[in-house]
């Protein structure tokens, strides 16, 4: 790679990359060098405002994301905590608009990781909802996701895959269009308990 970084004229600056290694094994991986400097390794990588974790759980994503959303809400909860001159529409407004969007993105990729981490969002929202209704602890999450006409994180999941899937088929690049199919090539056995996101159609 370093000839190639030459012959192109690029400078990698070898102290700011980092180095991760996606695999199940907890035996260390060999370390990777360029021009005799050693990269860093790391348990994580971010990319396009995802942190994808070396064994693909993505549960510092979502750990990130309820720590960005506690963050917002302490901004803002003068705005909708216990506050009679911002009608409840306006409230399930800020959710929607300065909320949601942080937890929603990429969710299709994210959206099928187990409980216990998606249950981070869906704790959060739970909270909200309570927040800005002021309900007492006798009412059920169910049934203010019902009043209010709000879906769960795990039923935003399946619509989000749903539609992000209905638009592979179509697409001009054919390794993005063959993402489509619903099975690995061969179909071979799970060996693990882990979900894929293709699951959310069996839901």
């Amino acid at each position: 790679m370093a000839d190639w970084y030459k012959k192109w004229r690029i400078k990698v600056n070898q102290s700011k990359s980092h180095l991760t290694t996606f695999t199940l094994r907890l035996t260390p991986c060999p370390m990777v060098s360029l021009d005799n400097i050693q990269i860093p390794s790391s348990q994580t990588a971010k990319y396009l405002g995802l942190t994808i974790d070396r064994r693909l759980t993505w549960s510092h994503h979502i750990k990130t994301k309820r720590l960005a959303l506690n963050a917002r809400l302490r901004i803002l909860k003068i705005l909708i905590s216990n506050n009679k001159h911002t009608p409840l529409n306006t409230k399930l407004l800020i959710y929607k608009s300065l909320f949601k969007p942080m937890w929603t993105y990429g969710l299709q990729l994210w959206g099928n990781a187990k409980i216990s981490n998606t249950n981070k969002i869906q704790t959060f929202q739970n909270k909200f909802l309570r927040l800005i209704t002021n309900s007492p602890p006798y009412i059920s999450n169910l049934t203010l996701h019902t009043d209010l006409k709000m879906k769960s994180i795990h039923e935003e999941a399946v619509a989000f895959y749903k539609r992000f899937h209905s638009k592979l088929p179509s697409h001009s690049n054919p390794l993005i269009s063959n993402l489509a199919t619903l099975t690995i090539p061969g179909n071979p056995p799970r060996r693990l308990k882990r979900k894929w996101c293709r699951d959310l159609f069996t839901v």
